[in-house]
């Protein structure tokens, strides 16, 4: 970067490949006149920078794409790093005469390919550029940095060259330079967030229409370019129309990938390529439906030897790259651990987007240690604007005093909903297994007791074993039963049938008699099991950890309920309108039930008759 002009101005540092190059505030030496004063064509210089290791080369190169916008349009470009030796001269001004010893100075050229010469494949443009800058001093690149004060440079008949020159002049103010250049051309190291995307139904796209459809490619290439320059990103490689990324923070990966997902639904798609089902606008879709897959984790990286970028290794690119393959189009997905990384911030940073509990998949990848299929639990990420509101389209709507109960339809909603994931096999129940038919639900809580005198230690690994033992009972319900809710050893369940509910609940009582706990624990009296089926207002996705969230009187009353369990007891609430007398529940021969009592629970407005449930005798 070279400033001409005396001109105050506050730039950070450039970086490439992780090593700091220039800092304009803290390493300028201002060209010295034998009077020691500063000349008006100061030039500021970079510190030492070494050859790459086992390199006898004297350019250190760093292709990168700079981001579209106003300034750029789409153009390629090339940035070296040049030491050019330091011809033995007399210093002016340094008092002795003697002359100065050798030495090298440090170079930057950037080289611009414009979007109109461009081969169309990145490698060939990038190898041209490389042999662009191998030329430095004579007739291709403009110079940044010192020993060099062109401003452009221009062919011999006076045209620009196609390696258009960009310096501090009026057409790219510094700060903008400065700001694109860092984007993109530093590769994430440790651990990083990994993007795969692809797009949905392109080779149907291709065979209906061509002419529409490279133009449509160019402009998702120029979409998905622009967003991962302003959130860090950088590229590692494409193929076809599908992009590999990486990013150093999972915010930075979230955010690039859910802006994406909106300036390709506003993007100006031609008329042909929306008259196109895999393009149309419709249930808040709106042309390129793209899937995007990430995962955040430690990976290992290296310089490829062709493409000279930098690429990445390790199960965590293997997790992304399964997230993207259980995807629909328009849909992102991550793992549990990448989302939980960011959640707490996701409102001020990522604007609220619609999170979805996806359930716990396996993967169809290796563990590298061998030990079998790895599963994860995986969550769906859909911008605000465009993401189906749950809460509007299921439940009921009763107003007081009404005489009829509305139920909400689904079909009065608009926005993204996807299909199951395309996964090898489903380990726990999402959100679209949550109960939700004629809006109704039963919901159980789970209070666990006993554990909290035992050591820290041990009371962890007994809730986790407890955990797994309730999310396994879970799936083995017909339908499967759903978890809501679970903290420090209490859970909130749903069920679509208070039969599946009150045997699951019998089931988790003989269940921990078998269980491998540790410490002194009356494992009879561990869990007191509530249970209450009723009408909702409305459900949707958790705002932060995408579960079903359930709203209505049914919630409070199955906490209720729970409250007034005997330890070791499963215990329904069923609501007894004054006057009437309560109907004992008919499980079948096997279970058995029995009226508790009649009480007034704090905060209801009703009676609640209270059932326990056993096992009949064999």
């Amino acid at each position: 970067h070279q400033r001409t002009g005396g001109g105050n101005s506050a730039h950070g540092p450039i970086h490439i490949d992780n090593v700091s190059l220039i800092n304009l505030d803290k390493q300028r030496r201002p060209r010295e006149s034998g009077s020691g004063r500063r000349n008006e064509g100061s030039v500021y210089t970079a510190p030492t920078i070494l050859n790459p290791p086992n390199s006898a080369a004297s350019v250190r190169s760093a292709p990168t794409i700079v981001q579209n916008d106003q300034h750029f349009g789409n153009p390629r470009c090339h940035l070296s790093v040049v030491e050019k030796p330091r011809p033995r001269s007399r210093t002016p001004g340094n008092g002795s005469g003697s002359g100065a010893s050798n030495g090298v100075d440090h170079q930057f050229a950037l080289s611009v390919v414009p979007e109109s010469q461009q081969h169309g494949n990145r490698y060939v443009d990038d190898i041209m550029m490389q042999n662009m800058s191998s030329g430095i001093g004579s007739h291709s690149p403009h110079i940044f940095g010192s020993g060099s004060d062109t401003a452009s440079r221009r062919t011999s008949n006076g045209s620009n060259s196609p390696e258009m020159m960009y310096s501090n002049s009026s057409q790219l103010d510094p700060e903008t330079f400065r700001r694109h250049l860092a984007r993109g051309m530093q590769a994430p190291e440790g651990d990083v967030t990994i993007v795969f995307t692809d797009l949905q139904g392109s080779t149907t796209l291709w065979e209906t229409h061509p002419p529409a459809m490279k133009a449509a490619v160019d402009l998702h290439d120029k979409i998905i370019r622009r967003c991962y320059g302003e959130h860090s990103g950088y590229e590692i490689t494409t193929e076809g129309d599908a992009f590999q990324l990486a990013f150093q923070h999972p915010i930075d990966a979230l955010a690039f990938a859910l802006k994406t997902q909106v300036e390709l639904h506003k993007a100006d798609w031609s008329p042909e390529m929306l008259a196109l089902e895999d393009a149309s606008e419709k249930d808040g879709f709106r042309g390129f439906r793209v899937r995007m897959g990430l995962h955040h984790g430690r990976t290992k990286s290296r310089v490829h030897d062709v493409t000279r970028r930098t690429f990445y290794e390790g199960e965590a690119v293997d997790i992304a790259k399964a997230m993207e393959g259980m995807c629909h189009g328009g849909q992102i997905l991550t793992t549990v651990e990448t989302w939980r990384a960011v959640s707490g911030i996701s409102e001020q940073v990522l604007g609220s987007p619609q999170v979805m509990d996806c359930g716990e998949h396996e993967l169809d990848i290796r563990q590298r240690n061998e030990k079998g299929p790895l599963s994860k639990r995986v969550v769906q990420l859909v911008p605000k604007e465009y993401a189906f509101d749950y809460f509007a389209a299921r439940g009921r709507e009763e107003h007081p005093g009404a005489k009829h109960v509305r139920l909400k339809k689904e079909s009065d909603v608009v926005g993204r909903k996807f299909a199951p994931l395309k996964t090898k096999k489903q380990v726990s129940a999402s959100f679209v297994d949550a109960p939700y038919a004629n809006g109704k639900v039963t919901i159980v809580f789970i209070y666990t007791k006993g554990t909290d005198d035992l050591p820290t230690e041990i009371r962890t690994k007994n809730l986790r074993i407890l955990a797994k033992g309730v999310r396994s009972l879970l799936m083995q319900s017909n339908p499967p039963g759903y978890e809501c809710q679970e903290e420090n050893g209490s859970w909130m369940l749903a069920f679509g049938r208070i039969a599946n509910a009150v045997s699951f609940g019998l089931r988790l009582v003989e269940a921990i008699d078998r269980a491998p706990l540790k410490g002194n624990i009356d494992r009879s009296k561990m869990f007191k099991i509530g249970i209450h089926t009723g009408p909702f207002t409305s459900m949707g996705p958790h705002t932060v950890t995408g579960r079903a969230d359930y709203f209505g009187p049914v919630v409070n009353r199955a906490a209720r309920v729970a409250s007034q369990c005997e330890l070791g007891q499963v215990l329904i609430g069923i609501p007894l309108p004054s006057g009437e007398t309560p109907c004992t529940p008919d499980f079948g021969s096997k279970i058995i039930t029995k009226l508790v009592g009649i009480r007034k629970l704090k905060g209801l407005t009703v009676d609640m008759a209270l059932f326990s449930c056993a096992r009949a005798p064999r």
